[in-house]
């Protein structure tokens, strides 16, 4: 299961884990944002508490030697700190507050760029007499390890989302693996033969709930499946001989013409007639379902050139009928391995189509392809083609066009020859496809 290009057809595991990724990548963000605005104020905070105990240490310099204040007015500088302003106090800052404002200043005229720095402006008093007093400490350095601190936090936080999410997608894979197993296999089912074991049961409760729904839901059909299987073959065999009696009894009184009327004969002829069909259609039901339900050997060594020639020349008359011209091209050789009687009864189906659609004087050409990979018989018309609403279902049963009209005027097919076809190739595992010729025409495949 791979990714689409909408959401909705998205994987669950990929659904969840991009809603995850994109939940943690918001909250990232914010923490981000949060984190920056925290550190940037313990950064002024830390950095207000060093410019406080540098005052301290002022004040205990000058108060153990009150003449080093003329030693800090002329340095400019005690310690670690960057600069000390210090001069006689002039009323500009409240006695004993302390103020903390950030500016950009330069510490010597002769600077040219200016620079960030946090400053205490404070008073001291020495032997009576008050000062005032400005320590100076850049911010820069301050910052400089503060956004090292930052960026680490975040980048080890990223690093955590990315292995957060590579782990929750080897976990979801797991989870979800007994998931996608059934998704598998049910699109291996085509039908309820298809699947002979059950789903087995999961240490995921809601893909046990599933599992277990869908083998009840699977022996019901099933069940009913077999049920039509066994109706539709009893049914088909048990007419086959009331059908019979009904048409020789037709021909019984079409034997005696002489001594019936016209309105009887022509009653007798279309009963007749149509016992034909419902024999036809007995017979067709009957192979279906003994083919569906595998009662053939498949151990024959079928050569298909030969069966084709063989279904040829049954047809012979057909053609004739309606000067149709075959051309065949089995340059090469194909034998599998099979039932000849169902191969042949196929490809019958196959080619009586094929003329039975083609209008008079037009050519169907039959062709043999022995590829290096597969190997496949086509049998191709000049009719009127497959109309778009029968091309998803035309091997299904009793689907037909009842526009496509043979010489005699109707479709006399009861809409199984090409089912029939569908249900020897999936008893033999073979392929098989219709498809529209360029032009006009249809084209039949099967794949061996």
């Amino acid at each position: 299961m791979a990714w689409d290009i909408n959401w909705i057809s998205m994987k669950l595991n990929n659904k969840i884990l991009l809603s995850n990724l994109v939940l943690s990548v918001i909250i990232f963000l914010i923490t981000s944002i949060g984190m920056y605005y925290l550190v940037n104020d313990t950064v002024y905070d830390e950095l207000d508490n060093h410019l406080i105990q540098h005052k301290i240490d002022l004040m205990n310099q000058v108060q153990g030697d009150p003449a080093s204040v003329g030693q800090v007015q002329e340095l400019g500088g005690l310690g670690s700190y960057e600069w000390i302003d210090i001069y006689p106090y002039e009323g500009e800052v409240k006695l004993n507050a302390n103020n903390f404002t950030t500016l950009d200043t330069t510490r010597n005229p002769d600077e040219v760029s200016s620079e960030a720095y946090r400053r205490l402006a404070t008073t001291i008093s020495v032997n009576d007499r008050y000062y005032t007093v400005k320590i100076y400490e850049e911010v820069a350095a301050w910052q400089n390890i503060s956004m090292t601190i930052l960026v680490s936090v975040l980048a080890g936080l990223l690093i955590w989302i990315l292995l957060l999410y590579l782990l929750n997608q080897m976990v979801f894979d797991r989870i979800l693996t007994p998931f996608y197993d059934t998704v598998d296999t049910l699109e291996t089912i085509s039908d309820p033969t298809d699947f002979e074991e059950k789903f087995p049961d999961s240490t995921t409760y809601e893909v046990k709930v599933l599992n277990d729904a869908l083998n009840t839901m699977l022996n019901q059909v099933r069940s009913s499946f077999e049920d039509q299987k066994k109706f539709i073959q009893n049914a088909s065999h048990e007419l086959l001989t009331p059908l019979s009696i009904i048409r020789q009894k037709a021909e019984k009184i079409l034997s005696n013409a002489d001594n019936c009327s016209q309105q009887t004969l022509r009653a007798a002829s279309e009963i007749q007639q149509t016992t034909v069909r419902l024999s036809r259609l007995s017979n067709a039901l009957l192979l279906i379902s003994r083919v569906e339900n595998k009662q053939y050997e498949l151990d024959e060594q079928i050569d298909i050139n030969a069966v084709s020639n063989e279904v040829l020349e049954e047809l012979d008359d057909f053609i004739k009928l309606k000067s149709i011209t075959v051309e065949k091209d089995f340059e090469n050789d194909i034998t599998i391995q099979g039932n000849k009687e169902l191969i042949h009864s196929a490809i019958y189906n196959i080619v009586q189509n094929a003329v039975k659609f083609s209008p008079e004087r037009s050519t169907i050409h039959i062709q043999t392809n022995a590829g290096s990979e597969q190997e496949e018989l086509v049998v191709s018309d000049q009719g009127p083609g497959i109309p778009d609403e029968l091309k998803k279902s035309l091997f299904d049963r009793f689907k037909k066009e009842q526009d496509h009209l043979n010489k005699l005027g109707k479709n006399n097919g009861n809409g199984l020859g090409l089912s029939l076809v569908k249900s020897i190739c999936k008893l033999h595992g073979f392929g098989y496809r219709a498809e529209n010729k360029n032009g006009s025409g249809a084209k039949i495949t099967l794949q061996f």
